[in-house]
């Protein structure tokens, strides 16, 4: 995994590589969602380098799931749907809940 965007905010290095790991791990234990690790990593950067980060979840999702559309990217070999980006982004809370980072210091 890599070390994540570097945006300013406190999800940046080795804790972003962690988060996005820890992501992937209850996607797939708790929720049954496999998807490639790079894909949760590439969630967390575009929600970064758009700066919707900070945005209520329902923007971000909307946000995100478009760009990642205009992008061509895809979860192989079907389009990521808003239900990926939003499995990510409410798993993203809880890690920045229990590392006690408010989402807009992330």
């Amino acid at each position: 995994m890599t070390e994540g965007p570097n945006h300013g905010g406190k999800l940046t290095g080795a804790l972003f590589t962690e988060c996005a790991e820890w992501i992937w791990e209850q996607l797939q234990e708790e929720d049954g969602m496999y998807m490639a690790g790079e894909l949760v990593e590439l969630i967390l950067a575009t929600e970064r380098e758009l700066m919707v980060h900070m945005e209520p979840i329902d923007r971000i999702v909307r946000v995100v799931t478009d760009e990642l559309s205009v992008r061509g990217v895809s979860a192989n070999p079907s389009p990521v749907s808003d239900q990926m980006v939003r499995a990510v982004v409410e798993w993203e809370d809880e890690f920045l809940g229990l590392a006690a980072i408010p989402r807009s210091e992330s």
